[in-house]
């Protein structure tokens, strides 16, 4: 081999080493490659602090795993992700920063009550945060409740409320049925909270959820104004529906204009319930009877048959009655509605009676009454093109006045008298342009290019004129004129 080895050039020699050691490390990476663990994900999307804690829970399991994802991805491997997922759920982790009810478990007869207090909010802040991100659209969330302090001889001072804030998913959002579903689900978990003292935030800190009942709120306003229109829409399609049935898709419009009652009016009736008595009449409720009686001078006090058995003796009766009562309240909640006022357009032509027929139809359809005033207006136009149904549109449905009427015919004058004016400073810049293009020909020629042009159309009718000539000649020799 030493002999084979001398015998052998440089350059041979370099490319066997290199040869072999390109062998040995293809070898290894192909054993490395068959040979490496299989793994699987066991937790995606982790924040820092819940990445960090399952980790230390697989050190203390001793379970290799290896981290992807700048973090917030665990891998395992692929034959131990189902066991080890069960070991870390059966283990109560305080995920997302959150404790529930299990904070519990291991009770301490030391602790102190406002220990418990504490523990007994943050064991209800835990459960609602794991409630809320069950929501598909939620990826993070932060429950805090304001709770009062109470006692045995001391009542609260104010009312209980929550804040909520929501980290949403990207390219998700949450429908106002969602928001209000929250509210009410944090408002029935804790005693004596309601759903309007549960404030919901996103993560660019924009309020998601509006007070509608406190007086001076913005949010107030912004609920009022959802409700007139969710009602307004809501008469429409029940109108539209009908008009739609009743002519077809695309030939009836309606709108419909709402008036709502936004006032809480609370009414108590008090009344005096009377019993009917043996005579067929009405009286108080027995309440009491005293009967005294004298005998001798000597008063006695006496009740019932004792009374009546004394001789010789001067009987009096005290009756006290009260009368029954019935104590009525009602409250009339506020978005009812006070007026309605409604729309109807039809392209095809209707008589008087259809017109009334389709105003009726329509009337009963959005619940209109007219003697709480309601306006019901019903308006047909002859299906000849947008262009001619828009001015008879708007002339029938917009009172016009003669001022109105000038004004309209002034400012179409005017717009006229623009285009024409514009117009004509657009042929006179073309025809000056012309003309200057024009001059600037004839001026560039010199006398040379002057006599060449004039030789060239010289040319061009001499052979115009030979031409005439040969086509000439056979009718001469003939005899006969071309």
């Amino acid at each position: 081999m030493n002999t084979w080895w001398l015998d052998l050039e440089r350059r041979a020699r370099i490319g066997l080493v290199v040869g072999i050691a390109g062998i040995l490390l293809l070898m290894a990476a192909a054993a490395w490659w068959l040979l490496r663990p299989d793994q699987a994900v066991l937790f995606a999307d982790l924040r820092a602090q819940d990445a960090a804690l399952m980790a230390s829970e697989l050190d203390k399991l001793k379970v290799p795993y290896a981290v992807a994802d700048n973090g917030s991805t665990l891998l395992v491997e692929r034959a131990q992700v189902h066991a080890t997922r069960m070991k870390l759920m059966g283990k109560d982790l305080p995920l997302h920063g959150a404790v529930g009810l299990e904070l519990f478990n291991n009770s301490d007869f030391g602790m102190t009550e406002f220990a418990q207090k504490v523990n007994y909010q943050r064991a209800l802040q835990g459960e609602l945060t794991r409630t809320i991100l069950a929501f598909p659209e939620v990826q993070d969330v932060r429950v805090h409740l304001a709770l009062p302090e109470q006692g045995l001889f001391k009542q609260p001072a104010t009312r209980p409320k929550a804040a909520v804030t929501l980290t949403l998913r990207p390219g998700r959002a949450l429908r106002a049925e969602q928001v209000s579903g929250i509210q009410r689900l944090v408002a029935a978990a804790v005693p004596g909270l309601v759903a309007q003292e549960v404030t919901l935030v996103d993560q660019q800190g924009v309020a998601l959820s509006r007070v509608a009942d406190a007086e001076g709120d913005p949010g107030a306003g912004s609920g009022r104004l959802d409700l007139k229109r969710e009602t307004e829409n809501y008469l429409s399609r029940k109108a539209g529906a009908v008009l739609e049935r009743a002519f077809g898709p695309g030939q009836a419009l309606a709108s419909v204009d709402a008036t709502l009652n936004m006032e809480q009016v609370r009414v108590t009736t008090e009344d005096v319930i009377a019993a009917p008595d043996s005579r067929g009449g009405t009286t108080g409720v027995l309440v009491r009877e005293r009967e005294s009686a004298r005998d001798g001078g000597a008063p006695e006090l006496l009740r019932g048959a004792e009374a009546r058995g004394s001789r010789g003796n001067s009987t009096q009766r005290d009756a006290e009655y009260q009368a029954g009562r019935r104590v009525e309240q009602v409250v009339s909640q506020p978005g009812s509605i006070r007026r309605l006022q409604v729309v109807a357009v039809l392209r095809p032509a209707l008589d008087g009676e259809q017109q009334e027929q389709v105003r009726r139809l329509v009337a009963a359809a959005v619940g209109a009454s007219f003697e709480r005033g309601d306006t019901v207006v019903v308006q047909s136009f002859v299906g000849q093109g947008a262009a001619a149904a828009a001015p008879e549109m708007r002339q029938a449905l917009v009172p016009s006045s003669p001022a109105a009427a000038n004004g309209d015919g002034a400012s179409a004058l005017a717009t006229a008298g623009l285009g024409l004016v514009a117009v004509a400073l657009v042929a006179v810049l073309f025809l000056q342009r012309r003309a200057a293009q024009r001059k600037g020909v004839v001026a560039s020629l010199d006398e040379g290019q002057r006599r060449l042009a004039l030789r060239k159309v010289e040319a061009w009718l001499e052979e115009a004129e030979n031409a005439q000539d040969r086509e000439a000649a056979p009718f001469a020799a003939a005899g006969q004129k071309p």
